[in-house]
């Protein structure tokens, strides 16, 4: 036990950074069982998209819509998602999957429509980039 006392008075700076990659990776762990949706990959959207009817969602601005996006989407920008979230009500009761460049505004999207208790929804991880990186087609204009 001493060798461990001495090891963390020696290497204090070592210790810390262990302690926050553990808090770390904890946080990620627990928000992940937390999570109210579901992060889909490319194949498991298309699958959602086949078989249940799904909705694509985008949550870019329109020249990254435009730029290209997935067949059949729905371009909902996420400061308007936000805004007025009861234009999702018309695909009630359909699996919504919301997708953006990375996943970062797609996630931010899943989580506030999360805490209004809209239920059936999923993010694409890895957004648009995953898309593209597993060969799926896109639309451009």
């Amino acid at each position: 036990m001493d060798i461990y006392l001495e090891f963390v008075s020696n290497h204090s700076l070592l210790f810390v950074a262990l302690l926050v990659v553990i808090i770390l990776l904890l946080q990620n762990i627990f928000g992940d069982l937390t999570r109210k949706y579901k992060l889909i990959s490319p194949p498991e959207a298309i699958n959602l998209i086949n078989r249940e009817d799904a909705v694509v969602i985008d949550t870019r601005n329109q020249a990254e819509f435009n730029a290209g996006h997935i067949s059949d989407a729905i371009l909902i920008p996420l400061p308007e998602l936000k805004e007025n979230p009861e234009q999702l009500k018309k695909y009630e009761g359909k699996p919504l999957i919301f997708y953006c460049k990375s996943g970062l505004r797609s996630n931010e999207a899943c989580k506030a429509l999360s805490k209004l208790d809209i239920d059936n929804i999923y993010a694409l991880n890895g957004g648009i980039q995953s898309w593209e990186d597993a060969s799926m087609p896109l639309i451009k204009k």
